[in-house]
């Protein structure tokens, strides 16, 4: 699958350590304890050899098939590569880093056009380290919050969204974006739903104030445990995406390609569409000011 771009939218195309988050308090930040590792244990076993053979052959068998489909459609296709070196081992160093990532998309988005499964597979490659997100990992206990992590040079943009216990968002599009979603720690459920059916009360020649909103229908539903991922564009249909735990909190990954400012957000039982606008509670670790926060309220538009 590809995306073509226009402008600026040339582009899309287990418990060690306890770590802790900073909670947003008013202006204080308290330091809370995560449940999940800031580092992943090292076993050598045998069966941790023979997953990783599985893993080099499905990663090239991917990188094999996407190289394909960009040459039938005229694409460069040496741009894509496997991320992992072949014996690459987690205890030799020769992991794919969260650095290694942001690294790798940048070195995509160069292109003018992107092969959006390919960016799919990098974020499918990555796995999930408490000890290099941890920093933007800012939580606010009245609602979920979205975290900038690389602002990808307006090409694309990468944030940490963090989820209290039972936060959710608002049903959602992706204006001319395609939204790639990993989960870090937790589990997250997301609801999809068909774009909303408007009925003309008399005929079909009448203003929309006149037309019926009809309730939402939902068209599937996900739960994402932790390294899991899901891609979602506007002709893939709306999402809400919601953490239904009422003991655990939770953390995901977005990248957006290409970024937008606004979005749509849709009442399940009518229909009814509402412009909002998009914002960060923290860029690249720092929480923005008290002031800008009250300015803008983060839309719900993970």
């Amino acid at each position: 699958m590809e995306r073509f771009s226009q402008q600026q939218q040339q582009q899309c195309v287990k418990r060690r350590e306890v770590p802790t988050a900073a909670m947003d308090d008013d202006d204080n930040e308290q330091q809370q304890p995560m449940p999940w590792p800031t580092k992943r244990p090292c076993s050598r076993a045998t069966q941790e050899q023979v997953q990783r053979d599985v893993d080099r052959d499905d990663c090239n068998s991917t990188v094999l098939a996407i190289r394909g489909y960009c040459r039938k459609r005229n694409m460069p296709s040496d741009v894509y590569r496997p991320v992992v070196r072949q014996d690459a081992n987690r205890c030799n160093g020769g992991k794919f880093r969260l650095t290694d990532l942001i690294g790798e998309l940048h070195r995509v988005f160069a292109e003018d056009r992107v092969n959006v499964e390919y960016v799919q597979y990098l974020m499918e490659s990555y796995q999930s380290d408490p000890a290099e997100w941890l920093k933007y990992a800012k939580f606010n206990k009245f609602r979920y919050t979205r975290n900038l992590v690389d602002a990808g040079n307006g090409k694309f943009n990468l944030m940490v969204l963090c989820w209290g216990e039972g936060d959710g968002s608002s049903i959602h599009n992706h204006p001319q974006s395609d939204c790639i979603m990993k989960i870090l720690a937790g589990q997250l459920t997301e609801v999809r739903f068909a774009w909303p059916e408007k009925s003309a009360v008399d005929g079909d020649d009448v203003d929309e104030d006149d037309q019926q909103l009809q309730p939402m229908c939902e068209i599937g539903r996900t739960l994402l445990e932790t390294d899991g991922v899901c891609h979602i564009n506007d002709t893939m249909g709306l999402h809400r995406v919601e953490n239904a735990s009422h003991t655990d909190k939770a953390v995901s990954l977005h990248l957006y390609c290409p970024p937008f400012e606004k979005c749509s957000t849709f009442n399940q039982q009518t229909g009814h569409e509402t412009m909002a606008k998009s914002t960060f509670w923290s860029i690249y670790g720092e929480k923005v000011s008290k002031k800008r926060a009250e300015e803008h309220v983060p839309a719900d538009d993970n």
